[in-house]
Parts: structure tokens; sequence; C-alpha cells
């Protein structure tokens, strides 16, 4: 939703909860909505054609001779999201990293439909590096500050030599838009956006190439309580939307029961549960899935905390 006011100046800092503040002046208004968990499931169209887009098999991860990641396995279906669940240390960022191609040292195959993927971005082919685009875990250092929001989403127009001119800056306005900020926001610099419309930057950037395939490494975890849904929410209606498949790595399990089909969860670089999101939340087999979904705070607690703090 547009609101006229953010164009006009920066909302002031605000607390909103313990050692959490935000710059948004619906900040209140979002905490005081009842929510009774965190979201619903989705349901997606089921695909037809019975090929995986992604698919990871018997992958083997390093850094330097200790092995970190043990015989993953993976398929990620078309208009599918896969939620990549654990705690730090676990493995699931190495193994996006992977996928994309900025971590290099694995074995095992890793493929894009029916192409197998070399281990480095740099050695892929220019289409394979535009299919699969990464959101990294942090706004405030994944946007170059010297730059404005319209050269940094309109980059891979460029570099995949999509579009240029009038014709690139139409589609950076219609991207901004599509990720509920304005056309307005592309003469604007980083350091004049709040952390919420940064992230809504980076994910512009990510999607304006028209990827397959898009990798969130933690979009949320440097983000205000305030705005965290509010994100997850945007992702998941681009997705149904763009008909994107997507890898949701996070270690907030309860957040994945409104963006993700299937769960995989990881721990010490092995996957340890794997299946349906709203059977796994709701039976989980093992031990370490119980303690993750017991032991991590929901949106509901955060907002409860709010409050509590609020009226002390």
């Amino acid at each position: 939703m547009h609101i006229e006011q953010c164009d006009e100046e920066i909302p002031p800092l605000a607390a909103v909860g313990p050692e959490h503040s935000a710059r948004c002046i619906r900040a209140g208004e979002v905490l005081k909505q009842a929510q009774t968990r965190v979201g619903d499931p989705v349901e997606m169209p089921k695909s037809d054609s019975g090929s995986a887009v992604l698919t990871l098999d018997n992958v083997v991860g390093f850094y330097g001779r200790t092995e970190v990641l043990h015989s993953i396995n993976l398929e990620l279906e078309p208009r599918e999201c896969l939620a990549v669940v654990g705690e730090s240390g676990s493995g699931k960022t190495t193994t996006a990293r992977s996928i994309a191609g900025l971590h290099h040292n694995w074995t095992g195959s890793i493929r894009l439909g029916d192409v197998d993927l070399e281990k480095a971005a740099r050695s892929r082919s220019t289409e394979v590096r535009r299919q699969i685009q990464y959101i990294f875990q942090n706004p405030y250092g994944s946007l170059n500050p010297r730059k404005t929001i319209g050269e940094t989403v309109g980059q891979p127009l460029a570099v995949f030599r999509i579009a240029k001119g009038r014709e690139a800056d139409k589609m950076v306005g219609e991207m901004l838009e599509q990720v509920s900020l304005s056309a307005s926001y592309a003469r604007r610099y980083p350091d004049q956006l709040s952390g919420g419309e940064r992230q809504r930057v980076a994910i512009a950037r990510a999607l304006i190439s028209k990827p397959s395939v898009l990798i969130c490494d933690e979009v949320t975890s440097a983000l205000d309580v305030s705005v965290q849904a509010a994100i997850v929410e945007l992702l998941g209606s681009l997705q149904r939307d763009l008909g994107l498949s997507m890898v949701f790595v996070t270690h907030n399990l309860p957040l994945v029961r409104s963006i993700a089909q299937k769960v995989a969860v990881l721990m010490n670089g092995s996957i340890v549960e794997y299946g349906d999101t709203a059977e796994l939340l709701a039976n989980p087999k093992e031990p370490y899935t119980r303690e993750l979904i017991e032991n991590t705070p929901s949106l509901e607690t955060a907002t409860g905390e709010v409050v509590a703090h609020e009226q002390s």
C-alpha cells in the first residue's frame, strides 16, 4: 500500500519493543492487529510436469578440509516454496550459497532442470545466473550506498542485457510498485530508507530479471518485528503471482507456515526431517524439530512482549 506521507518525509525512529525500533508510521497499527499464529498454511497448484526445477543429489560441502554438509538430497518443484530450517551452524546457508554458486567447495550434483550446475557462479552461463537469484540477510549491507535505488534495481537489466534507457527505467518503476513501494523511490539512496524498505528494494533487484528460482537467506532476521510478517506476506504473494520456485532459509520454523509447502530441517549439516509443512509443524517426529518449534519466538509472542512493555 502506497502512503503519500512516506514520500514527503522519513518517519521518526520509534521504539516498538525491547531492543527493537522502527521507522514506520504504521508500526503501532501492525502490532495491534490480532493474530493467533504466524499465518495459515498455503495451498499451491501442483505441477503436472513431474520434473523438479532444482535438484540436489548427494551434496557434500566443505570448509577447507572440514565436512559441513553431509549428503544433502533435495528437490524443488515448479511454483513451490521449500523452507530450509535450522539453528546457526546447521548448514542451511551453506546449502543455499552452494545452490547459488557463492560457495564452491562441494561435491555431488546440483541441477537446474536437467542442467548440471558448475560449482562457482562465475563459471555458469549467463542464462543460469539469471534464473537463480539470491536475496541476502542484511538489507543494510547488500545495497551500495553510493547508488540510487533505481540504479541498484536496474543493474541486472544491464548485466543480463535485458533492457536499457527508458525501457529499463519503466521496468524499474513497475518492479518497485510490485514490491509495494512507488516509482519515486528510484531517485532515493539506501540511507533514506528503513530496513523493511531496503529489503523490498533487494527483492525488486532479485526479481527484475525474471528468475525461475529465488533464494531467500534469512531475509527477515535483521528486520524489526513490526515488518517481518509484511515481508513474508509480500514474498508469498510474489511467489504465487510470478510462478516462482523459492528456497526460504530461516531459523524460525513457525514462520514458514504461511509461505512454504515443504520443509527440510537441518542439524549439524544433515537433513533430519523433511516433509509437508502443515504435517511437519503439527506432528514433528524428531526431538530437534520439536525444540525448534518450542524455542523459536513467534510473531505473536513478540507482539505480546511489545504490549507488555508499553503497559509497564
